[in-house]
This record gives C-alpha cells, sequence and structure tokens, in this order.
C-alpha cells in the first residue's frame, strides 16, 4: 500500500540522492507518528502488516473524504493505492507502479488461472511487466509501456517457479483479507457509513 497518500511527503524527484530521499522522508513520517516500514529505500510503498491500526486509521479517514456518490452503492470509494511487490532473493524485482490500487490482485489470479504459453500482459499500473509461463516456471519482462508484444525483443527480469509464487499468492489472498477485517473494525469504530461495503472497496476485495 503506498504510504503517502493524502499527506506532504517528500517526493522522490526532489532528491536526485536516494539516500536523502530515505533519510528526509523518515524524518517528515516521524512527525505524523507513522509506525510503519516501507519495501525498501527509494519506494512510497508500506508493508500493511507493518502499518498499527492509529496508521490506518488515519488513512481510511483521508481515503473516505474523497469517496464519491454513486447512484447504484449510494457511496463509492477508490481501493488503497498499491499492490504485490515480487521479491527473490532478498531483491524486489517487480512492484506496484502509477495508477495501480489493491484491486489488481485479481491480475495474478489471472496469471496463476491462464494456461497459455504466450507472452500476455500483467497489469500492475504503468509502465508494467509480460510474463509467460513455460515448463512449470513463471518469467517476467522487464517493464514496458509498449502495447506491443514482439517476443523476440523481451528481455526477462526475473523468473519464478510457479509453484512457489502460487503458494506465496495464497498467502497474499489471506492477508488481504485480514487487512480487510481490520478496515471493516476500524470503519465500524468512526461509525462510517456502510462499513462493510467500504472495507471491501478500500482493500480491492468489491
Amino acid at each position: 500500500m503506498y504510504a503517502e497518500d493524502d499527506f506532504e511527503l517528500p517526493k522522490i524527484s526532489d532528491y536526485p540522492d536516494p539516500e536523502e530521499w530515505y533519510s528526509k522522508w523518515g524524518e517528515v513520517a516521524s512527525k505524523f507518528n507513522f509506525n510503519f516500514k516501507i519495501i525498501e529505500k527509494g519506494s512510497t510503498l508500506a508493508d500493511i502488516e507493518t502499518m498499527d491500526d492509529e496508521n490506518l486509521q488515519m488513512l481510511i479517514e483521508a481515503r473516505l473524504e474523497d469517496r464519491e456518490d454513486d447512484p447504484d452503492e449510494g457511496c463509492f470509494v477508490l481501493a488503497f493505492d498499491g499492490g504485490i511487490a515480487l521479491e527473490k532473493d532478498n531483491k524486489i524485482y517487480i512492484r506496484p507502479m502509477c495508477c495501480s490500487d489493491m484491486s489488481d490482485l485479481k491480475n495474478w489470479q489471472d496469471l496463476l488461472t491462464n494456461s497459455s504459453a504466450e507472452w500476455k500482459t500483467l497489469w500492475i499500473g504503468h509502465p508494467w511487466v509480460l510474463y509467460r509461463k513455460e515448463n512449470g516456471k513463471i518469467s517476467f519482462s522487464e517493464y514496458t509501456e509498449s502495447n506491443e508484444i514482439d517476443p523476440a525483443n523481451i528481455k526477462i527480469l526475473v523468473e519464478v517457479d510457479e509453484s512457489e509464487l502460487r503458494a506465496e499468492f495464497e498467502k497474499v489472498l489471506q492477508r488481504q483479507t485480514d487487512f480487510k477485517n481490520r478496515v471493516l473494525n476500524i470503519l465500524k469504530k468512526i461509525n462510517a457509513e456502510n462499513p462493510e461495503r467500504m472495507a471491501e472497496l478500500l482493500t480491492g476485495m468489491g
């Protein structure tokens, strides 16, 4: 989940040196009582399991301020920005990009159910990546924003075992459910309208 939503945190573009940006980010975040860890230096993504309820409530309340009226649902709110980060050998190769949110977890589920051996698009925001399944392995391409898939020019970024990715994804789904329940409890605590539906939407399960 993106940790900078709705708060004036320093932008990476303002600090070319990642070490300087990381230091400044921590300094500013501490003033907001942000008691959670970002996944890596230079990132604004936080692991939802490291976030306590106090800070989660702050982000929920800020998100609810942007909710919109919907003729069918009565009220609509966008899912938290973020998604899945793919790590291998202690290095993060794939992370949620611009315009991604927690509802994009379904794209990873589609990846696992797809039986084609051809290169396919995995939407993780933009830029995105391509993937191919072959002989029990899943290969991911370097980031791209091209709508054309030319297998001859695809460069592989990382390769993982399909069985291992499937097992890890099951854990992610459970974490998403646990997170939704935490969000629901907070929504009830602050007397939010239609808390069950809001919890589903915020966590990408709606």
